[in-house]
């Protein structure tokens, strides 16, 4: 029997993203171009700021810098990423946790991010209908998911060779308009999608 999606990402060292930024130039490039490409559709919030999939908090950082709020909540489900994320932030709200079952009330945040994060869950509309429930109804969020066109197969299909604890990572594909339909069957509304690193990344914003 192979491995829990929960053990797959337990395994993923906590500092994976800070040392692939710092130390692989593919990783420094694609993240930068993702986060720039983010950036441009945050509008600042002054209220709560929920990273879904948060991880140990790189970019939960990036998105601190765009969307001004200091009241920022994460979750995921790897303990010793949420260890590392408290330390990072320590001003934070950070926990282990299911985002299929999201430990907050209804109605509760302002933005919501979820970042590269929907390819590795076993129900997206399970966790599309979470956001949606504790998302105020004047808040947005941003959705990233890899395109799974062509290029991207190839490249991901190397990636796992370098890096092997992702192999079996990656559950779901949003290719075509999939996401953008799952969205609305939850009753979310786009706002926009764009497409970048060479089409193998997909931005969507989106509110209530």
């Amino acid at each position: 029997m192979g491995k829990s999606l929960r053990e797959i990402h337990e395994s993923v060292p906590a500092d994976h993203y800070d040392q692939g930024i710092k130390k692989n130039l593919f990783q420094r490039y694609w993240h930068a171009r993702r986060f720039s490409e983010m950036c441009k559709v945050i509008d600042p919030v002054e209220g709560a700021v929920l990273d879904v999939g948060c991880h140990a908090g790189t970019f939960t950082q990036f998105v601190l810098k765009c969307i001004k709020s200091r009241d920022i909540y994460g979750i995921d489900i790897s303990h010793s990423a949420i260890d590392r994320i408290r330390k990072k932030i320590p001003y934070g709200h950070f926990e282990v946790a299911d985002a299929g079952n999201l430990p907050f009330r209804d109605n509760f945040f302002d933005a919501i991010f979820c970042l590269e994060v929907l390819e590795h869950v076993d129900n997206p509309l399970e966790v599309l209908g979470e956001i949606r429930r504790v998302m105020k109804k004047d808040g947005y969020g941003v959705i990233l998911v890899p395109t799974d066109n062509r290029l991207f197969r190839i490249v991901w299909s190397l990636w796992i060779l370098y890096y092997p604890v992702w192999r079996h990572a990656h559950v779901q594909s949003f290719s075509a308009n999939s996401l953008e339909n799952s969205l609305e069957k939850v009753g979310l509304k786009v706002l926009k999608v764009k497409t970048f690193n060479l089409r193998m990344l997909k931005l969507v914003t989106f509110e209530k």
